[in-house]
């Protein structure tokens, strides 16, 4: 498609969503987005937004590129990856037991589960082992949660804290029903539905610990829980504690002693069995294999750099974008300074100033330089098997957690000199959708490649397109990578960052357009004034919140009642007249 067919379809795109049914100026992102799936109808199975629209169309681009490619013309990561992907779709279906043997296997384990009441002190089940065995696989929200950081290079952290902030995670009755029909356990064991009674009254005695947050640094010697140094040791089995430079942060000291009364009164085969089933729990949670696009989502989450790798290959032409979209960003600094600036009510906190003086842009989550040589060398210890998802799931799982606990690195960084940045920051999440992430450590913002697709961005896209949509996107995203309003919550902050990235994008745009440029831009896209202009660069900007979903439609709201030039452009004569008290 060429640049004027590009354009046109995007113009033509955002008037086939708009439902006159709605007023605007009250409904705005039902107005604007209602229609949106019904013209998406045939792959509501796959994606119900923009955000998840993106992921899938790069998904399916990435599936096409490892059908047809040659595996002989593939750098070994890339079929690593080719490989996991295939995996994935040899088992659908979560099947409990093909993990259990496959942790047998590999970790030389014996489950508490499948063990007779009558040998279990025979073979003598360990729990605070199995809990840190099972925190190399991942496991990480259940009784006590576990972080490492680098303070500097001879001097590390361990956090170990309350693994939920307001509700914990239970089981629930259901699961370990379903538990009890798929997994066979042998004669002489404590079903699952046995087992429940006694894990929903334990669940309920954690959700009830309700202490004030208290922090205090041990070495491990000091440390005054043995179940606790006996889970740290197994979890760092090849350094001697006793003696390395590693300081063991109890982040909240309250809590660990309510758990620790709690454990006191329970004995370690019920612990050693509940942890198993948590650990099941986990896996199932993780597992999203239905169809290709889940598939591809899953390797993506697992193996990001691979995925990014490929998707830059099948786009070169993006390279060519990278410079634009620093200058974009540059500009957007500036423009959210000047806002915060204004601020006479103290709403905006001092250390917001030195973040985003100090924030980063990163175009793509890849050093541009070398970046084949070192995902080689990044990826050269795994080995797949095209048909055991199973075993090259818990594979990565583990490989996660060796990066994280040998790589955390959070120390001051300059992009240009560490290249090495991205791939020492492991992060693994199943997410559907494609948006900027911050790393709040570094003070980065990326943006990630595939999020530099129609509709949201394109090199031959008119500049009020760019501008409109990842514009937008990167001011908002760039305001809330600052933290929390004080006073306020995430949510609210979310809005008041839309709010203000909106204002930022369209204030770039505007102050600077010439009266060429905005004949040209009727004459491109067929408007008839300024105001339409204006009309399109709004429902360009809030096209990225279209879809099936209304959880963004109170953001949408949000934002375009404290915005005056909406009302302005569209009109909106209570809003203005309302603004006058």
């Amino acid at each position: 498609m060429n640049a004027k067919d590009l354009n046109e379809n995007q113009r033509r795109i955002l008037m086939d969503f708009l439902s006159p049914n709605f007023r605007l100026y009250v409904d705005f992102h039902y107005y604007a987005s209602m229609r949106w799936s019904e013209n998406h109808e045939e792959n509501l199975d796959n994606y119900k937004n923009v955000a998840e629209m993106l992921n899938y169309e790069a998904n399916m681009e990435i599936r096409e590129y490892l059908e047809n490619a040659s595996p002989e013309t593939m750098p070994r990561f890339v079929r690593l990856f080719a490989d996991f992907y295939e995996s994935c779709g040899e088992d659908q279906e979560f099947l409990a037991r093909k993990y259990m043997q496959q942790m047998e296997k590999q970790e030389n384990m014996k489950w508490a589960l499948l063990t007779p009441n009558d040998r279990l002190e025979e073979i003598g089940f360990d729990w605070p082992t199995i809990l840190a065995r099972f925190r190399k696989y991942g496991l990480n929200d259940v009784l006590i949660k576990s972080e490492f950081s680098y303070q500097n290079a001879n001097k590390r952290r361990i956090y170990l804290k309350k693994p939920f902030d307001d509700i914990f995670n239970a089981l629930n009755a259901y699961s370990l029903d379903d538990y009890n029909n798929k997994i066979p356990l042998p004669q002489g064991t404590t079903g699952f539905m046995v087992l429940w009674e006694s894990i929903d009254k334990f669940e309920d005695k954690i959700n009830d610990i309700d202490v004030e947050q208290q922090m205090e640094v041990f070495e491990y010697n000091n440390l005054p829980y043995p179940w606790l140094k006996k889970y740290l040791s197994f979890l760092m089995e090849s350094e001697n504690l006793t003696t390395s430079n590693i300081e063991f942060v109890i982040d909240d000291t309250a809590y660990v002693e309510a758990l620790d009364n709690i454990l006191s009164e329970l004995d370690g085969v019920f612990l050693s069995r509940y942890l198993e089933v948590r650990f099941i729990y986990h896996l199932e949670m993780l597992h999203k294999t239905s169809t290709p696009n889940e598939c591809m989502t899953t390797a993506k989450s697992l193996m990001p750099f691979a995925h990014e790798w490929i998707y830059a290959e099948l786009h070169p032409e993006l390279l060519a974008e990278i410079s634009r979209i620093h200058e974009m960003f540059e500009k957007i600094i500036q423009h959210l300074e000047k806002y915060m600036r204004m601020d006479k009510f103290d709403l905006i906190p001092q250390e917001f100033y030195v973040k985003l003086k100090n924030l980063q842009l990163k175009v793509g989550n890849l050093p541009q330089e070398n970046a084949k040589d070192l995902l080689e060398n990044y990826y050269t210890d795994l080995e797949f098997d095209p048909k055991n998802y199973y075993g090259n799931y818990l594979k990565l799982l583990q490989f996660f957690f060796e990066l994280e606990k040998t790589c955390q690195s959070y120390e001051a960084i300059d992009l240009q000199v560490n290249k090495e940045f991205f791939i020492k920051n492991p992060v693994h999440e199943y997410d559907k959708e494609i948006h900027t992430q911050h790393y709040p450590g570094v003070n980065v913002l990326i943006v990630p490649l595939m999020l530099l697709r129609p509709p949201i961005y394109h090199g031959a896209f008119e500049e009020i397109i760019k501008c409109s949509s990842l514009g937008t996107i990167m001011a908002s995203d760039a305001f809330k990578s600052l933290g929390t309003l004080p006073g306020y919550n995430e949510h609210e902050t979310e809005n008041f960052a839309g709010v203000i990235g909106l204002h930022a994008s369209y204030e770039i745009f505007f102050s600077s357009l010439t009266s060429e440029e905005i004949s040209r831009y009727q004459t491109v896209f067929g408007l008839s004034s300024l105001q339409d202009v204006k009309k399109m660069f709004f429902l360009n900007a809030l096209h990225y919140k279209s879809g099936w979903l209304s959880s963004n439609g109170s953001y949408v709201a949000f934002v375009v009642s404290h915005l005056s030039e909406f009302a302005e452009t569209f009109d909106c004569k209570m809003d203005r007249f309302l603004k006058m008290f």
